[in-house]
């Protein structure tokens, strides 16, 4: 039979450098883009203290290191364990390409501990100049001149949104937004067995960070809306207080690709973040982007730079982080939603299709980013 795997656009080794696992979303979708685009594909990651997960793309070849990395800046001496296991991987590989997620990554191949490869691009899923919170904001000035130390030390970056990449003070001359968006789902239906009008809450869900409290607080002025929740709760009050609340559903961890059908079920999505971190006053949720796949309003605090584009294209419902009156006559106006809501949920539905979704927009600036870059 005849060979039909397409041919890659890139005739180079690519070596994605990442300090957790395959399965994470915006991970998955890249490597499952970089096998489209390159001859060979390699994943060097680790685990933060959760199971293997063997929901990973194909035609990639794993290089998974078996420590437990952790998470927190206690974790330091891990991660310069984690810099050994890195260099020795790449030493077996030499790629042609080295894509490293989050600065830290790059920092080894700035201070010479690590072979520089021919191209090093640097993708910013969170900036270490953004996302130190508790004690380690005391040193957030020491990260933020690493920060931009590694900018100077790649020939590329890759940010998740306009406002983000603006913050960086200093850019090498090759950049590039690729959006937090799922890829698009043509026959995407509604997931049967939901309430008639809920509003979906998902993904990491953590005391005093992600609008919970106040959202519970407006649940009861608003007792006919339903929440359905999927997900993984962390906090105490999650758990025990907007779990057990007697409008809330909660569904569990569900697969990613269920995720789009309860959005497109539901009568909006919630997104609000608390500005006390740098990257959720920069932010880039992911639930904006399912909104707008589906076609519904999305809920999101003013603070997060990110409701601007929500707000232009008329399906964003946006109101301050903690004000629980507002929030509920957010529910409210989606319980009805006027004509102009409606209008703006199925503009940012075409947007999606035509300038968002994953599989359009990521594939033609990675595509325009390495040709950039001349990789051949």
């Amino acid at each position: 039979m005849p060979d039909t795997t397409p041919t890659p656009i890139f005739d180079a080794k690519v070596a994605y450098i990442y300090s957790d696992m395959p399965s994470y979303s915006r991970a998955k979708k890249t490597l499952e883009l970089f096998t489209q685009l390159f001859r060979e594909v390699h994943f060097i990651g680790t685990r933060r203290k959760v199971a293997w997960d063997d929901s990973r793309p194909e035609g990639v070849q794993y290089h998974l290191n078996p420590k437990v990395l952790g998470s927190g800046l206690g974790t330091i001496p891990d991660v310069a364990r984690f810099y050994g296991y890195v260099r020795r991987e790449l030493n077996r590989i030499q790629p042609d390409v080295v894509v490293a997620v989050n600065e830290e990554y790059v920092l080894p191949f700035m201070f010479k501990l690590m072979k520089q490869p021919p191209v090093l691009v640097l993708d910013l899923y969170d900036s270490i100049g953004m996302r130190i919170l508790g004690w380690g904001k005391n040193l957030r000035p020491v990260f933020r001149v690493l920060s931009m130390a590694s900018m100077l030390s790649v020939d590329a970056l890759v940010e998740v949104t306009e406002e983000r990449l603006a913050w960086h003070p200093y850019k090498p001359d090759v950049t590039t937004v690729v959006y937090n968006s799922p890829p698009r789902y043509p026959d995407l239906s509604p997931m049967p067995d939901l309430p008639e009008k809920f509003l979906y809450v998902s993904g990491t869900m953590e005391d005093n960070l992600h609008g919970l409290e106040p959202l519970t607080a407006a649940l009861d002025l608003v007792p006919e809306m339903k929440v359905i929740v999927t997900g993984l709760p962390k906090g105490e009050f999650v758990r025990n207080r907007f779990l057990k609340h007697p409008q809330v559903t909660y569904l569990g961890k569900r697969p990613y690709e269920e995720i789009p059908r309860i959005a497109a079920a539901s009568c909006g999505v919630f997104t609000h973040y608390n500005p006390i971190r740098l990257n959720y006053v920069y932010g880039a949720p992911n639930k904006l982007y399912e909104a707008m796949q589906a076609g519904v309003p999305v809920l999101i605090n003013r603070e997060n730079q990110a409701h601007r584009m929500p707000r232009r294209l008329g399906f964003g419902i946006v109101s301050r982080y903690g004000k629980v009156a507002a929030l509920a006559d957010d529910l409210k106006r989606l319980l009805d939603p006027s004509p102009e809501l409606k209008t703006g949920c199925e503009r940012a539905r075409e947007k999606f299709a035509s300038e968002y979704a994953w599989d359009v927009m990521a594939r033609e600036r990675y595509v325009s980013l390495f040709q950039q870059l001349g990789v051949r």
